[in-house]
This record gives structure tokens, sequence and C-alpha cells, in this order.
């Protein structure tokens, strides 16, 4: 048996894999299958409202925080047994999906199981994001950022690259099933893993918990306790820049996959192999940056990284001229496509940095709702659009996005967790 509490390189690997379980869910749901359906001839407006729907369970996510925080099973750890549920959950809504025959004409079937997918991970999310501020030293917080978001972004690399092809191979079922046998394993292995030592591993063994167990408060004192750390400016700045990271990132996700097919000429599979290779490689990028955040500080590396995104958005805008030459096309494309985990350890970071270890799990939820219902309205912006602008006009909107971004980062000034 190992433990979280005693070990860092644990803690980072730990972390890391759960997230990469994230991913999965991401890499076929939110990257293969909008590229498979522009392939298919499904309207823009359409698959962009299946992006900002599939992406409602995570905004919504703020309301397991509470729950998480007041309804607890210590002997087990704190946060350990509502991972596992969420993990199962997430598995097993992803065997669902079998039932899809045909998602061109069962649509409204495929995006409400999606988006059940994307409920059990949005929970997991939120469990494991609880007991990485509760287990891991401040000192590291940026190294443990940086292997999450490698961990996810391996993730949704490898089940972009994998669903690319087999969906168009094999159809969603099986894509499906292979995706949550990998989760299965995950699953498994979580197991042999407590947060402290002298915790159960299942619930009908023997053990206790071993760290101070929080006082149980009833949820009108948690939602107290937030009143007291979420009004302040640095708080509602926070709240700000992750709803506009989110902004971005959903108008983005819409646009890249359906430019890159309809556009650009790209097959799925071409696209979704090139998210693989360059999301890998911003996961490695991203997993460099955590001891650039812990040295030089998150505000500093958060406007370098949103100012390069901003200069590769408004560059693209400009040369319309350019987007006939292959070679420039799918450089601009990685580009976009390896800045997306860099800019995320920045952003979890600055949210990360604030909460109160008291209602840890609450607070940064309500951060990354924020961020996540960006998310939804940039899927949904960019489906409006769509149907008036050109793609010329509509990166040049994706690049006015990232300056407010960037503008509003600079009003971002750290304040003592409060806890």
């Amino acid at each position: 048996m190992v433990y979280l509490s005693q070990s860092s390189s644990l803690r980072y690997s730990t972390c890391g894999l759960l997230y990469f379980a994230q991913g999965i869910p991401k890499g076929l749901l939110n990257i293969a299958m909008p590229a498979w359906l522009a392939s298919q001839g499904m309207s823009a407006s359409a698959i962009a409202s299946y992006l900002a729907i599939i992406v409602l369970p995570w905004v919504f996510k703020l309301t397991t925080g509470p729950l998480m925080d007041r309804f607890q099973f210590p002997a087990m750890g704190l946060r350990r047994p509502w991972i596992l549920a969420a993990q199962l959950g997430m598995t097993l809504a992803m065997c669902s999906l079998v039932i899809i025959d045909d998602p061109l004409t069962q649509f409204t079937l495929l995006t409400i199981l999606a988006a059940v997918v994307q409920g059990f991970a949005a929970t997991q999310d939120v469990a494991v994001d609880g007991m990485a501020i509760d287990l891991v030293p401040e000192q590291e917080q940026g190294k443990v950022n940086a292997f999450m978001s490698f961990g996810k972004a391996i993730g949704w690399a490898s089940a972009a690259a994998a669903s690319g092809v087999m969906l168009s191979s094999f159809g969603l079922g099986l894509t499906a099933v292979v995706g949550a046998s990998v989760c299965s394993i995950i699953f498994l292995g979580f197991f042999f893993v407590t947060e402290r030592k002298g915790e159960k591993r299942f619930p009908w063994s023997a053990g206790e918990h071993a760290g101070s167990i929080p006082e149980k408060s009833s949820i009108a004192s948690l939602v107290t306790s937030l009143n007291d750390v979420l009004w302040s400016r640095t708080s509602l700045t926070v709240f700000l820049i992750l709803f506009f990271h989110g902004l971005v990132n959903g108008y983005g996700d819409a646009l890249m996959p359906i430019a890159a097919v309809r556009l650009f000429g790209l097959s799925t599979a071409e696209w979704s192999n090139l998210v693989a290779t360059m999301g890998l490689l911003g996961a490695f990028v991203a997993l460099g940056l955590g001891p650039f955040i812990d040295k030089f500080g998150v505000k500093k590396m958060s406007i370098i990284t949103t100012a390069v995104v901003f200069a590769h958005a408004l560059i693209l805008a400009q040369t319309e001229h350019l987007w006939r030459e292959e070679t420039y096309v799918l450089v601009m494309l990685s580009i976009w496509v390896l800045l997306d985990p860099v800019a995320m350890v920045c952003v979890i970071s600055i949210a990360m940095s604030i909460c109160a270890k008291r209602v840890s799990a609450t607070q940064f939820a309500v951060y990354m709702s924020a961020a996540n219902l960006g998310l939804s309205l940039g899927s949904k912006l960019f489906g409006m659009v769509s149907e008036r602008w050109g793609y010329s006009e509509s990166y040049l909107l994706l690049a006015l996005l990232l300056f407010f971004t960037l503008g509003i980062l600079f009003l971002f000034n750290k304040i003592p967790k409060g806890f």
C-alpha cells in the first residue's frame, strides 16, 4: 500500500493519471467527434451546439463541491471515495455509447449520453482538485498542476488520435468501449493508493482516517464561508480570468476542427493525429512550465502565455492569403493545439493559489465552473457567428477575446488564502 501524504512523486503521478482519465472523454467527444461530424456534413451551428451542451456538466460541477465538503467517508480518505465513484460512473457511461448506431440520426441521444459522461468526468475533476489542495504543499502546487495538465493532455491527445481513426473505421461503439477499458484500469489501480497511512483501501477493509477530520459543516455554513473568500477584488478578478479563458477555448474548440476539415481540407484522422502530436508536445511544454510558475510567479507566466496565444490568433486572422499554403496552415493549427495545455497550467495555478483549505473543493469548483461556463458560451458564440461571418472575421473575434483576457490578467494580485 502506498500513501499520497508521504510521497511527492506519488502525488504527481496519481494526479496525472487521474487527469489522464479525464482526457479520454475529451479526446473522443470534444475533439474527434466534432471533426467527424463536420466531415459527414453536419452544420457548424449544430456542432457548436453539441459542444456547448456537453460542456454544461462542467459548469454545474460547482454544486458537487459543497457535497464533497459536507459528505465524506474519512476512513477511506476525504476525497478518494468521491474519485472512485466518479471514475466508475465515467467508465460505465462511456460504455453506454454503444447504443449509438448512427450519430447523425441519433444526434440528440448522442448529445445526452455525451453530457452524462462529462458529468462524471467533471465530478472526478472536482474531487481530484480538492485532494490536491488538501495534500499538496503550496510550494509544490505549480509542479502538481503541470503534472495534472500533462496527464490530461496525454489523455485527450492519445484518445483523439485513436478515436479519429476508429470512428471512421469501426464506429462509435467500439471506440467508446476501448476508451472505457482504459478508464477502468485507472479505476482499479486507484484502489492501491490511499491518501494517508492507516486508511481503508476498500469500504470493508480495516483502517481509519489518519489526519484531522474537518468539522462537519452544514451547506449553509459552507456558503457563508465561501462568501468570506469569493467576493474580494482578487477573487472576482480570478473569476473573470477563468471565464474569458473558457470563452476563448470554447470558441476555438468549435472553430478549429470545423475550419481544419472544411476550410483547410484535413480529414478527421489527419486533424485528430495533428491534435495528438501537438497535444503531446504541449503536454511536455506544460510539464516544464511548473518550475517557472513557482520561480517567476503565476501572473507573469500567464501574461506571457496569453500574449503569445493572442499574437497567434491575430496573425492567423490577418493572413488569409496564406491559407492555401499547406505548411503554413499545419504550423498555425499545430501552435494552437500546443498552447492549450500550456495556458491551462497557468489558469489552474491562478485559481488554486487563492483557495482556502476549509472550502477548497467548493471554491475551486466555483472558479473552474466560470471557465466551463465560458467554454459552453464560447462554443455557442461560434455557432452564431459562423452563420454570418467568414473565417477571417471569426479568427479576428478570437483575437479580440484574447485581448480582453490579457487585460484582466494585469488586474490580478494574489492575496492570502484566508483560512
